[in-house]
């Protein structure tokens, strides 16, 4: 039932509407603004600090929303920098609610990194929905309207992934 659930979801993020986009990619040195998608299990607290001051030592904005996958945020708590979301913001098809990843999705960052390296919905739909101008991650075959940039990758962590990511933005 929820692999049925998964691909009615996927179907679904296909069928999303784009922005049409006509800037190419930026280069580093024209970026101000960077979203960072990433699973909160799966993405270590000291590998999300060096993401982001990555960007920040690069004089960039960085705001950043996490997957937690539990039914309640637990410590978490949302400020201007950090969103979250959970089990309980999902859907039926386990895509987040529109409204409770629309503050985030709305931001039109230069850059939005999506450190997904299974390829979940979760994940994947707030690429999907999201504004940004430029949207890079791992090449998933399943989700080839999530990303505008992929990176062909081997990555089995999100710290590799990453190291791929920035060998095509520097």
């Amino acid at each position: 039932m929820a692999d049925f659930r998964i691909q009615i979801g996927k179907k679904s993020l296909a069928r999303h509407k784009q922005r049409s986009k006509l800037e190419s990619l930026k280069k580093m040195n024209e970026v101000r603004e960077v979203g960072v998608v990433y699973d909160v299990k799966k993405t270590s607290a000291q590998l999300l600090n060096k993401v982001i001051h990555y960007f920040e030592s690069e004089g960039k904005t960085v705001i950043t929303i996490g997957y937690i996958e539990e039914k309640e945020l637990g410590e978490h708590v949302a400020d201007k920098k950090e969103k979250y979301f959970c089990k309980k913001d999902l859907n039926l098809w386990k895509l987040p609610k529109k409204q409770v990843v629309a503050s985030f999705a709305s931001i039109q960052f230069d850059y939005l990194i999506n450190l997904d390296i299974e390829g979940c919905n979760e994940l994947q739909a707030v690429s999907t929905y999201s504004a940004s101008k430029t949207r890079i991650g791992k090449h998933f075959d399943d989700y080839p309207f999530a990303q505008d940039f992929m990176v062909k990758s081997l990555a089995e962590t999100a710290e590799e992934l990453f190291n791929d990511i920035k060998q095509y933005i520097n």
